[in-house]
C-alpha cells in the first residue's frame, strides 16, 4: 500500500467545512460523523507514523442502531456500545444508497431547475430549430425544382392534328483503299514492309536495396503518476503508476528498388487494303415511304450504314409544333387527321387509341 494521504469531510448538521479524516467527530458541534459524510481530498498532506497506525486498516462501518461510524478495528459502536453485525454496512455501500438517493432527488427536481433556465435553453433550441428551418427549406426547394423538371420532361396527353410529314434518309459510302499500318501481329491479306524490336510492354526488376530514414512513433521513456483511491476511513491511498512516455524516433530501414525493364518485341509495318469512310449522301421528302440516296459509286466505292428519321408537324393548340417520331407511328399518322397522342417536348412517343 501506498502512502496514506488525509481526506476531510463536512458536518451535516452544524455546517463546519474541511474536518480532517482522522477526527471521529466535529470540533464545532461534536457530533460524530453519520451516514451522511463524504470523505474528499484537498491537496495531498501525508499521515504522520502516528497518525497511520489506525488507518488505512478498512473502511468504517455505519452502526445500525445510532447510524454513526466506526473504524473498521472496532468490534463494537464507539458512541452507543452495540456490537458490529450483518446489519452494519461499511463506508461505501452507504455512499452508493446515498448517491442514489441524491440522483432520485436530483431527477425529481429537474423540472423546476429545467424551467428556471428554459428562456436560455428555449432560445437555444429556437436558434438550433432556425439553422435546421433554413437547411429544411433549401432541400425542398431543390427537390421541387427537380420534381418539376422531371414533370415538365414527362410525356403528356396532347390532341395534335397533323399538317406535315416528312422524313431524312443517309447513306455512308465506304472506299476501298491501301492503308499503312503497324501492329505486334501481321494480319492476313496485309504485305509486309519491314519489322523492328520495340518496346512492347515494361516489367519490374529488383536491382537492390536502399536505406531510407523514417519517423517510428514509440516509447521512449516513463514517468510517474499518481492517483488516490478512497480507503473509506477518513484518508486516502497513494497509488503510484508507471506511464509510459511516446515520441518519435529516427530509425532506418532496407527497402526494396525496381526498376522498369523494357520487354521487346517484334513490331510489323504494312500496307494492306481497307474498307473506309469515305462520304455521306443524304435525301429528304414527305409521304409514308423514305426513299434513300442512290450514290455513283465507282469500282472501289460500296454502300455502307443506312439511317432514316421521321417528322411530323402538327397544329398543337393552335400553335404549329414539329415532333419526331419512330417508323411504327409514323405509318400510322395521315395529314389533316387528329390524334390523342402521348408526347414530351421533342417526340411523339404513342398513340392513344
Amino acid at each position: 500500500m501506498g502512502k496514506l494521504v488525509m481526506g476531510y469531510w463536512d458536518c451535516p448538521y452544524c455546517s463546519t467545512k474541511h474536518i480532517e479524516g482522522t477526527k471521529r467527530e466535529c470540533p464545532s458541534c461534536g457530533k460524530p460523523r453519520g451516514q451522511e459524510v463524504k470523505f474528499y481530498m484537498d491537496g495531498v498532506r501525508y499521515l504522520s507514523a502516528e497518525e497511520s497506525q489506525t488507518k488505512g486498516k478498512g473502511a468504517d462501518w455505519l452502526c445500525d442502531h445510532c447510524c454513526n461510524y466506526n473504524s473498521a478495528l472496532n468490534t463494537r459502536c464507539s458512541s452507543c456500545g452495540a456490537e458490529r453485525d450483518s446489519q452494519d454496512k461499511a463506508y461505501f455501500d452507504v455512499r452508493k444508497e446515498q448517491d442514489a438517493k441524491n440522483a432520485r432527488s436530483v431527477s425529481g427536481t429537474g423540472t423546476v431547475a429545467g424551467g428556471q433556465n428554459s428562456g436560455q435553453g428555449g432560445r437555444k433550441r429556437g436558434r438550433s430549430f432556425g439553422a435546421w428551418k433554413i437547411v429544411l427549406i433549401g432541400m425542398l426547394v431543390i427537390a421541387a425544382i427537380i420534381g418539376l423538371t422531371a414533370i415538365i420532361a414527362m410525356p403528356k396527353k396532347r390532341t395534335v392534328t397533323v399538317k406535315d410529314m416528312s422524313w431524312k434518309t443517309s447513306v455512308d459510302v465506304e472506299k476501298y483503299l491501301l492503308c499503312d499500318e503497324d501492329d505486334w501481329e501481321l494480319p492476313e491479306g496485309a504485305t509486309l514492309k519491314t519489322t523492328k524490336q520495340e518496346v512492347h510492354h515494361t516489367e519490374q526488376e529488383y536491382v537492390g536495396e536502399r536505406e531510407e530514414t523514417y519517423d517510428s512513433y514509440e516509447v521512449i521513456g516513463s514517468h510517474v503518476e499518481y492517483s488516490y483511491e478512497d480507503n473509506g476511513d477518513g484518508t486516502f491511498s497513494e497509488v503510484a503508476n508507471d506511464v509510459d512516455d511516446y515520441g518519435y524516433v529516427t530509425r532506418t530501414r532496407s527497402v526494396p528498388v525496381y526498376r522498369d525493364k523494357p520487354i521487346y518485341q517484334t513490331k510489323y509495318y504494312y500496307t494492306i487494303w481497307r474498307w473506309k469512310y469515305d462520304r455521306t449522301e443524304t435525301a429528304e421528302g414527305g409521304g409514308k415511304t423514305p426513299e434513300y440516296p442512290e450514290p455513283k459509286l465507282t469500282d472501289k466505292e460500296r454502300l455502307g450504314e443506312k439511317s432514316v428519321e421521321y417528322e411530323v408537324t402538327c397544329d398543337v393548340k393552335n400553335k404549329e409544333k414539329t415532333y419526331k417520331v419512330e417508323k411504327s407511328i409514323y405509318d400510322k399518322l395521315d395529314i389533316g387527321e387528329t390524334y390523342n397522342v402521348k408526347a414530351d417536348s421533342e417526340e411523339i412517343v404513342s398513340i392513344i387509341e
